[in-house]
C-alpha cells in the first residue's frame, strides 16, 4: 500500500546544466583541485574526478594509476606536449560543452584533441576544417587530415582536391609551391584529379619547378610518376603539340622549370600507359543471385549504359541493401538462398577493388532501410526474403571509420511503408502506415502524412512538418540539401473504389522553406516507374528507378530529373531495361574513372 503513494520527479537536463555551471564557476578555487597536469609552458590545477569523466585520456590514466597504486590516492602530475593556453580551452569545453574554433587555435585543438581521445571535440574540429576548406588551404587541411588521424576530413579534403585542381585553382597556391616532392607525387599521380588535359598535370610541374629548383629535385623521376601520356617526344605527336603550345605561350613557359621538363622528356624513353582522370559516377546494383554491377548510366563515352560485374562478396549474399559513404559502397544484411536472414555489413574499396567484413548489424534482415551522413550509417526496418517488411523498432548508428554500432533512440511511431532521408544532420521518417491495421472489412487501409525527424547531433525525435499528401512506400532522397519525396500510393476513398490506390505526385522539402511541404506539379511520377520506385540523388543528379505494375519481375525503368520534369536515362536501358537482371537494391558510387576502367576485361578494351 505505502509504494503506491512513492511519486518519481525529474528536472531532467536543467539539473545536469546547473551542475556543470556550478562546477565550472568553481574550477579555479584551489582548494577544489586535487591535481596537476604538468604543461609546455606551466601547469594546471585540475579536479580529478570531472577531467576524468570529460576526457578519456585522463580516465584511463587515474583508473591505470589506481590500480598500480592498488588503491592508494595518490596526485598524478601527468606532463602533455600542450600549451597553457590551448589546455584551458579544452577544460571550458569539458565544463560547458562548447568551444570557440579559428584559424589561429584550431591546429592546437585538433592536436590536443586527437593526443586526449576526445572524439567528440576532434569531430568538431574536422566540421570546423570542412567548413573553412578552399582552395588555398585544402593541401595543409589534407596534411593535418592524415597526421592527426581524421579519415573523414581526409576523404573531404581529397575529394575537394581533385574536383578544384581544375583550372589551376590549387596550382596557384602557395601550398602547392611548398609542397615536399613526395607529396607532389602523390597529388599529380591519383586518378580522381579533374583537368581538361594532361597539359594541366605539366603546368603543376613547371610551377612547382620553378619554386623548388635548388632543391635539386629527380625530374625525371617526376615526369615518368606523374605525367600519362608518352615521354617518347619523336614518337608522341599530341604531347609533341602540346609542348609546342607551352613554348608560345606566356610564363612560366619560358622559365627553368619548362626547361627542366623538357630536359627530362628528352633522356627518358620510358613510356607509360594512358589512364583516364577525373572522377565518375555509377548506378551499382545488387542482383538476386548475390552479384553486385556497376552500371554506367550518366556518361556518353563508349561504355555508356554497359555493366561490369564486381568481384565476390567475402560471403555471398542475396537482398543486401546498398548505400555509399567515405568512398565506399557497404552492402548491409540480406541473407542466403534458403531465406535465413543474416547481418553482415561487407564494404567494398574501389581503389583495392575488394571487399571486407565489418562489425555486423545488431539485427538480421534482408533490406534494412538505410541512411549515411558524416560517416556515419543509419538503419532501421527490414524485410524477410520475400520483401514482406518486418516490425524491426531498432534505430542503429554505424560509424564506418571507427567499426562500431550504436543504438540510438528509437522511432517515436514506427511505421511500415515509411521513407526515409537525410539532409543537414536531420534524418527524415515519412509517412507509412500504421502496424496495427483497421478491423477487417474496412473499405480502406490507414496512410499517415506524418513525418518525424531525428536531430543527430542531440538525439532526439521532433515531429516533422506534414505531408500535402499522405503516401506510403514513397521514395525519398537529398538533392542539394532538399529533401525529394518521390510516388508512393493511398487508396482512393471513395465508396466505388475500393480497394483502389492513386500513386502520389512528388513533394518537396526546401532547406531554406519555413513553410513545410511543397508540391512539386511538374515532377509526376512517371507510370512506367510508379511501382518499387526507388530514389536516388547526389548534388548534380535526382534518379528515380521502378516499374510498371507490381506483377513486372525483372523489368526496371530508370529516369532522371531534367529541369521541371523527368526524363529517360539512355545509358540505363542496356541492363536495366533489358530483363535479363532482377535488381533489388541500388545506390549512386562516385569512384575514379581509372578504376571504372580497370575492371572491365582486358578483351573487352
Amino acid at each position: 500500500m505505502a509504494n503506491m503513494n512513492r511519486q518519481e520527479y525529474s528536472t531532467g537536463s536543467l539539473h545536469a546544466s546547473r551542475i556543470l555551471g556550478g562546477l565550472a564557476s568553481l574550477r579555479r578555487l584551489e582548494v577544489l583541485c586535487d591535481g596537476n597536469v604538468k604543461l609546455i609552458d606551466g601547469s594546471v590545477k585540475v579536479s580529478r574526478a570531472l577531467l576524468a569523466a570529460g576526457c578519456p585520456y585522463f580516465r584511463v590514466l587515474y583508473e591505470f594509476e589506481e590500480d598500480a597504486q592498488q588503491g592508494l590516492h595518490r596526485t598524478a602530475e601527468p606532463m602533455l606536449e600542450i600549451t597553457c593556453k590551448t589546455f584551458e580551452v579544452i577544460l571550458d569545453f569539458i565544463y560547458t560543452g562548447h568551444i570557440v574554433l579559428d584559424i589561429e587555435n584550431i591546429q592546437d585543438i585538433l592536436q590536443a584533441s586527437d593526443l586526449l581521445l576526445m572524439t567528440e571535440l576532434k569531430e568538431l574540429c574536422v566540421q570546423y576544417l570542412m567548413g573553412i576548406i578552399e582552395a588555398e588551404n585544402c593541401l595543409g587541411i589534407l596534411e593535418l587530415a592524415q597526421r592527426f588521424s581524421c579519415p573523414r576530413l581526409v576523404c573531404f579534403a581529397k575529394d575537394f582536391i581533385c574536383q578544384h585542381f581544375k583550372y589551376r585553382e590549387v596550382v596557384r597556391t602557395e601550398e602547392f609551391r611548398n609542397l615536399s616532392e613526395e607529396r607532389l607525387k602523390d597529388l599529380l599521380s591519383q586518378d580522381g584529379l579533374a583537368v581538361k588535359s594532361e597539359l594541366d598535370i605539366l603546368t603543376a610541374l613547371v610551377v612547382w619547378l620553378n619554386t623548388n629548383q635548388l632543391k635539386s629535385p629527380d625530374v625525371e623521376s617526376l615526369v615518368t610518376c606523374c605525367l600519362r601520356e608518352s615521354a617518347d617526344l619523336k614518337y608522341d605527336p599530341k604531347f609533341q603539340r602540346a609542348l609546342q603550345d607551352l613554348r608560345a605561350a606566356t610564363p612560366p613557359w619560358d622559365s627553368p622549370g619548362a626547361m627542366m621538363v623538357l630536359d627530362a622528356l628528352k633522356k627518358t624513353r620510358r613510356i607509360r600507359s594512358i589512364r583516364e582522370r577525373g572522377t565518375k559516377t555509377v548506378l551499382a546494383c545488387g542482383d538476386d543471385e548475390g552479384g553486385v554491377y556497376l552500371v554506367d548510366i550518366l556518361s556518353s563515352g563508349k561504355y555508356s549504359g554497359s555493366h561490369v560485374k564486381l568481384p565476390p562478396m567475402c560471403i555471398p549474399r542475396i537482398k543486401p541493401s546498398l548505400l555509399v559513404e567515405g568512398g565506399y559502397l557497404f552492402a548491409l544484411g540480406g541473407g542466403n538462398k534458403s531465406g535465413e536472414a543474416k547481418n553482415d555489413v561487407q564494404r567494398y574499396d574501389p581503389l583495392s577493388n575488394s571487399w571486407t567484413l565489418m562489425a555486423p548489424m545488431p539485427f538480421a534482415c534482408f533490406l534494412p532501410m538505410a541512411v549515411s551522413y558524416a560517416g556515419k550509417l543509419y538503419i532501421t526496418g527490414g524485410c524477410d526474403i520475400n520483401e514482406s517488411e518486418l516490425q524491426i523498432t531498432n534505430f542503429e548508428e554505424f560509424d564506418i571509420y571507427a567499426n562500431k554500432w550504436r543504438t540510438l533512440p528509437p522511432i517515436p511511431n514506427m511505421r511500415h511503408g515509411a521513407a526515409m532521408a537525410v539532409s543537414d544532420g536531420k534524418i527524415y521518417f515519412i509517412g507509412g502506415s500504421p502496424w496495427i491495421e483497421l478491423p477487417d472489412g474496412s473499405p480502406y487501409y490507414r496512410v499517415l502524412d506524418a513525418v518525424e525527424i531525428f536531430c543527430i547531433k542531440e538525439e532526439i525525435w521532433v515531429a516533422g512538418p506534414q505531408l500535402k499528401e499522405r503516401r506510403r512506400h514513397a521514395a525519398a532522397a537529398n538533392h542539394k540539401g532538399d529533401i525529394y519525396v518521390i510516388g508512393g500510393i493511398r487508396p482512393l476513398e471513395c465508396p466505388s473504389a475500393q480497394g483502389r490506390t492513386k500513386v502520389t505526385g512528388t513533394e518537396t522539402l526546401f532547406k531554406e522553406s519555413q513553410m513545410g511541404w511543397t508540391s512539386m506539379t511538374n515532377l509526376q511520377i512517371p507510370l512506367e516507374a510508379k511501382y518499387k520506385t526507388v530514389a536516388l540523388a547526389n548534388n548534380e543528379h535526382v534518379i528515380i528507378i521502378g516499374k510498371n505494375d507490381n506483377f513486372t519481375f525483372m523489368r526496371d525503368n530508370c529516369f532522371i530529373m531534367v529541369g521541371s520534369g523527368w526524363g529517360l536515362v539512355p545509358g540505363a536501358e542496356s541492363i536495366l531495361t533489358s530483363g535479363t537482371k532482377y535488381f533489388c537494391s541500388y545506390a549512386l558510387l562516385s569512384l575514379p574513372s581509372a578504376a571504372m576502367h580497370d575492371l572491365y576485361p582486358e578483351d573487352s578494351l
